[in-house]
């Protein structure tokens, strides 16, 4: 049988073939190449940490959820409203990307939290502020509030000036289990008076919130630096530890929950020992004959134990016993 490829054809074909292979290995060498050059060497011992795992305050929606309830009810009262506000979302990101996306039409009050080291942003959005400026100038209920783009005006943010003192004291008295602060506004500005608030670099926690007014909706946000908040972080977990409790809280703590426990009792008159037949053999009519004074003492038994003696009488239309004895 005759060979498909002489022995001449086969060298040729081998040769071909590693001159392509060396040009195919060639250009991937050199698309590797470009491909890594574009990226900055990593030195994996000295990567920095997320700002998610830097800005976390653990138990802090604690503090928020206080306030919320509390800001709501006097809002409500202040309004003659029903609001009600809910939290919708959290992240942390340097100060300098908060910025970047800043809204002219915001309302932003700038806030002193003594005796943290850092104060905080309570912010409205246009849809918010809008929303509270109608309802304090008495709007007819059922309006629909129109959006506008612009920055408010000075007398609009001197109007609602009022509604963000309420909630400086709704943060004072959320913070009451942590410390007590006294929350004071330093200024009501738009969303562009705020570079100087802090450093470009540093980490803020953002709390967002739905706040409802009837059936319309706005979005608060409330704002802290997170170093403001870390020394406080083993007294924030605290809040949520039985541990946090000494002796004196745990006898203080039982005894006050001791006074409310419901207890059962009984004012008994007589009692009479019956054999199984004679009570088997009770029926409607038959009398039992006891070995008692009308007048005589009634017993009062607390949870089964005879603890009082009494005299049983009417007051009111309604029957009544009078403890006259207490037993040892």
């Amino acid at each position: 049988m005759e060979p498909i490829l002489s022995k001449q054809e086969i060298a040729d074909l081998l040769q071909t073939l590693q001159k392509d292979r060396t040009a195919v290995s060639s250009e991937g060498a050199a698309e590797f190449d470009e491909r890594f050059v574009e990226y900055p060497e990593i030195n994996l011992l000295n990567i920095p940490t997320s700002t998610s795992e830097r800005s976390d305050i653990p138990h802090f929606h604690l503090i928020l959820d206080q306030f919320c309830t509390t800001f709501s009810r006097s809002l409500s009262h202040h309004l003659q409203r029903t609001v009600s506000i809910q939290a919708i979302d959290r992240h942390s990101i340097p100060f300098s990307e908060y910025l970047a996306g800043e809204n002219r039409s915001r309302i932003t009050g700038v806030l002193n939290l003594p005796p943290l080291s850092s104060g905080c942003l309570l912010n409205y959005d246009s849809h918010l502020w809008l929303l509270l400026l109608e309802n304090l100038l008495g709007a007819v209920r059922g309006t629909e509030t129109t959006l506008v783009d612009r920055p408010p005006t000075k007398l609009e943010l001197h109007i609602i000036r009022s509604s963000l003192e309420l909630a400086c004291q709704a943060l004072d008295h959320a913070f009451h289990h942590l410390l007590q602060i006294n929350s004071t506004i330093i200024e009501l500005v738009s969303d562009s008076g705020v570079n100087s608030f802090t450093a470009p670099d540093v980490v803020i926690a953002v709390h967002r919130f739905e706040v409802g007014i009837d059936e319309d909706v706005g979005i608060l946000e409330l704002v802290f630096p997170v170093e403001s908040l870390a020394p406080y972080k083993s007294s924030l977990e605290k809040l949520t530890r039985l541990t946090g409790l000494d002796d004196r809280d745990w006898s203080q703590q039982i005894e006050t929950n001791l006074a409310f426990l419901p207890v059962t009792l009984m004012a008994r008159s007589c009692s009479l020992e019956l054999s199984i037949r004679q009570l088997v053999d009770l029926k409607v009519g038959d009398i039992l004959s006891v070995d008692q004074k009308l007048d005589s003492p009634v017993e009062i038994l607390v949870e089964g134990i005879p603890k009082f003696s009494g005299l049983a009488g009417h007051q009111n239309h309604k029957k009544n016993v009078k403890i006259i004895d207490i037993y040892q």
